[in-house]
């Protein structure tokens, strides 16, 4: 009789077990930064407050370095539903949306607090919306970083530089227009394969922050780095909407709104981190030179005028006018 009793009580504790972990939302989480780049660390705070505060209903699964594919593939299955969650570049994305290329038009932003303060008011709303219909959704705006020139011949002091260097870009039209301007031969790369790229040869150059320069280990096969800032490239956190329609009110709610916050603590993390990073690439014997802005925004302020003929010129201009205010 106690057998009996004890076999009905373990299975109904069974059952009951079984119903909580088919009630857990489990979602995948997607980056292409290397497992000791800042984009594993903020995703990671993210799944862990996102379950803590959801009192575990929802667990997110990171997946770095490109792990559920290029950021091409993963997009697109973003878009389809195949993926939930991506930590994108807005280049990338650009090929789909092409208005989030604005963010990347040269010397558009000179630090991340710009970024931050534009991406977080009406400009971030409107870019938000240009997303309808793709079948995913914006939901936080995370940092990326200001891109530097690296190359193996010398430092780059002005755009004449670039003379004819064959230098790896993002797969945005964006960064191939910016490189032509002055005068370099722009190849697109996947980031996935850039290292191997530059050890063969298939690039000279590339340009990236110092995040990626450090995690990815360029310096080993890149000989200088110039602080030219040319470009911000950022990371929008993505979601396929029907997935996120998919969560119980009460998660969804959560979900978002610590994905929003999580915007500032990245901002804060990769300020903070920059300083060491640059002074790191310095101890492991990368030669790092400052470099005189003006001529290169002078070479390239064609480049904004052009692309306002192509994206939304008056997102183009609200980001002026807010920066300048």
């Amino acid at each position: 009789m106690k057998w009996t009793i004890f076999a009905t009580t373990f299975s109904v504790v069974l059952s009951l077990s079984g119903a909580g972990l088919a009630d857990t939302i489990k979602l995948k989480l997607g980056h292409t930064g290397a497992p000791t780049h800042h984009y594993q660390t903020i995703s990671q705070q993210f799944a862990d407050t996102v379950n803590e505060r959801t009192g575990g209903a929802i667990e997110i699964q990171v997946f770095p370095a490109d792990q559920l594919g290029k950021q091409l593939e993963a997009v697109e299955g973003t878009m389809v539903g195949t993926q939930d969650i991506f930590l994108v570049s807005d280049t990338v994305l650009s090929n789909w949306i092409p208005d989030m290329g604005i963010l990347n038009l040269p010397f558009l932003f000179s630090s991340l607090d710009d970024v931050h303060k534009v991406l977080e008011g009406p400009v971030g709303d409107k870019l938000e919306a240009k997303m309808k219909g793709s079948g995913a959704v914006v939901i936080g705006w995370w940092m990326g970083g200001l891109r530097n020139v690296t190359n193996n011949e010398q430092p780059i002091m002005k755009p004449e530089d670039l003379e004819g260097v064959k230098i790896r870009v993002p797969e945005g039209e964006v960064f191939v227009e910016t490189f032509k301007a002055m005068g370099a031969n722009p190849v697109v790369i996947s980031f996935g394969e850039l290292y191997s790229a530059l050890q063969l040869g298939t690039a000279d150059a590339q340009e990236n922050p110092p995040a990626h320069i450090l995690t990815k280990k360029f310096y080993e096969v890149q000989a200088y780095t110039s602080k030219t800032a040319h470009i911000y490239l950022g990371s929008p956190l993505i979601m396929n909407e029907d997935k996120l329609n998919s969560i119980p009110e009460e998660h969804r709610k959560v979900l978002l709104d610590t994905a929003t916050e999580m915007a500032a603590l990245h901002l804060k993390m990769v300020n903070d981190l920059e300083a060491e990073q640059w002074a790191e690439l310095e101890r492991l014997g990368n030669k790092i030179n400052d470099v005189d802005t003006a001529p290169f925004k002078a070479a390239l302020a064609p480049v904004i005028d052009q692309f306002k003929q192509k994206l939304d010129a008056e997102i183009i201009e609200e980001i002026q006018t807010t920066l300048a205010n």
